[in-house]
């Protein structure tokens, strides 16, 4: 029963040779068994659990015996999964790590959670996260530090750390997490999953946190730019059966509206052309990073697909990291109060000053609450996408590293990281490449390329044109089918 992936639980349990309860109680065992150890999950509902996947067992029964049709039931019926802490869900706690949060709990459920249950989910808990989401490693006042199953003195990376952890060592079968700057991708890297960040989708009522709740700052927030929700899984197919649950259209808010872009879709990957860079504004990927890279390249080329190697112009690639550094600010800041912008700012500041990356002032502009700065962020972010996507435009994807390396020890003071027998500093280790896409909005898939020479997961990001998940998701299975799939880790198996 161990490392099923969702889809496969699904199944089993409409075929009838898996029961809901069962694969429940293996995921609560694991999670008694290595959570004191991981620390993935924050909050955990055995009980509910429990009684949810007996009331699945009990509707399957009764379908069987009516004669009714087994399909009728949700595509994740009976399939127990987890959330990040960021999403509302009604009486949990919403902290966010943040202790001015401590006793918050919510008063309503995210319609992305809803949509999961409506599906016939089963949530076992809520996972690891850190303050205010803002870190690349998952660690802060209110939860214990998160940790790497593959090896414990490592980040799971941040901030869907808590889920990551939790899908590398069994303890579920699926994560629903968000990104503003690698926040699916760098966990997903780190421990060897697959892990899509759609074409942006966030916003302030999908009851994903921050904004900050009105019941905490006092005010309502309309904004959300840079955000994205998406699932981590241990299989591509995972991520397409979520995909689907999660971004059905919804008519009501205005959200996740059907684009009709023309998908490239085939069973071959002979039929796609590649692209692929593995350094940005001068910042170049370490030596494991750029095997997994290659180990992909090859891949597909022994596939009879086209690669060709690409580049983002150093100007260009000014730009992307100013204008992101200036929407963070806005984004994280816009119903914080002035005197947590500013402190928000110092615990910044000493990082970016050891960062080559051109951020510092723009964060700080951001975070000044500015609007026309904020309107020319806008439009500046508007033309470095007509760049890019001209940029990109002669091909199907655009293969890229995720981080400089794979997970870094534990490193709750942001010095430089170790890499390739020199260091490198903690935010252009993890930033460069997932940031630029956070501020185009490309959709980017995290693939596993396997172990590097340490024994630790790389992966790589994946992206393409904006609206083309379905064709994104194909490229993932298609890889997956050749090999590059996730390896569990050894003490966890």
């Amino acid at each position: 029963m161990n490392f099923l992936s969702a889809t496969e639980i699904a199944q089993q349990i409409k075929s009838g040779t898996l029961t809901s309860t069962a694969i429940t109680q293996h995921y609560l065992q694991r999670i008694e068994q290595h959570n004191n150890t991981l620390h993935a999950y924050v909050y955990i509902d055995s009980a509910a659990a429990l009684r949810k996947a007996t009331e699945c067992d009990r509707i399957y029964a009764d379908t069987k015996a009516n004669g009714h049709s087994i399909e009728s039931l949700g595509p994740l019926f009976g399939v127990p999964i987890c959330i990040k802490e960021s999403f509302l869900w009604l009486g949990t706690a919403t902290t966010l790590n943040y202790p001015p949060m401590k006793n918050f709990k919510a008063s309503n459920t995210s319609y992305l959670v809803q949509r999961l249950l409506d599906a016939g989910a089963i949530i076992l808990g809520k996972t690891n996260v850190p303050t205010l989401l803002a870190d690349i490693q998952t660690a802060g006042p209110l939860y214990p530090t998160c940790n790497n199953p593959y090896d414990l003195t490592r980040t799971p990376g941040g901030s869907t750390g808590g889920g990551a952890a939790a899908l590398a060592a069994d303890l579920t079968s699926l994560e629903l997490g968000s990104d503003i700057g690698g926040s699916i991708r760098n966990p997903s890297n780190f421990c060897g999953l697959f892990g899509l960040k759609p074409t942006e989708n966030g916003h302030p009522n999908d009851g994903h946190l921050p904004p900050l709740p009105a019941e905490v700052s006092g005010n309502t927030i309309g904004l959300s730019v840079l955000n994205n929700t998406g699932p981590l899984a241990r299989s591509a197919h995972d991520l397409e059966l979520a995909y689907k649950v999660l971004y059905q259209p919804d008519w009501q808010q205005l959200q996740h509206l059907p684009v009709a872009r023309p998908q490239n879709i085939s069973t071959n990957l002979k039929d796609y052309k590649f692209a692929y860079f593995d350094s940005l504004y001068g910042i170049h990927a370490g030596k494991e990073a750029c095997a997994g890279l290659q180990k992909t390249i090859q891949l597909l080329e022994a596939q009879g697909a086209s690669v060709e190697k690409t580049a983002i112009p150093e100007a260009l690639a000014e730009r992307i990291f100013k204008v992101w550094g200036c929407l963070f600010g806005f984004m994280m800041g816009q119903n914080l109060s002035w005197p947590i912008r500013k402190l928000f700012y110092l615990q910044f500041r000493n990082t970016l000053n050891q960062s080559s990356l051109p951020a510092k002032k723009e964060l700080k502009l951001g975070l000044s609450l500015d609007f026309m700065a904020f309107n020319q962020a806008l439009a500046e972010r508007q033309a470095i996408i007509a760049e890019l996507n001209e940029t990109f435009a002669p091909f199907d994807a655009v293969l890229s590293p995720t981080s400089m390396g794979p997970a870094f020890e534990h490193n709750p003071k942001h010095n430089p990281i170790a890499l390739d027998g020199s260091t490198m500093p903690y935010l252009d280790y993890c930033l460069p490449f997932v940031a630029l896409y956070n501020l185009s909005g490309h959709p980017v898939l995290t693939v596993p390329s396997g172990l590097s020479e340490s024994g630790l997961p790389v992966g790589i990001s994946i992206s393409a044109p904006h609206h083309c998940e379905t064709s994104l998701l194909q490229i993932g299975k298609l890889l997956e089918n050749q090999g590059l799939t996730f390896i569990p880790p050894t003490q966890f198996q």
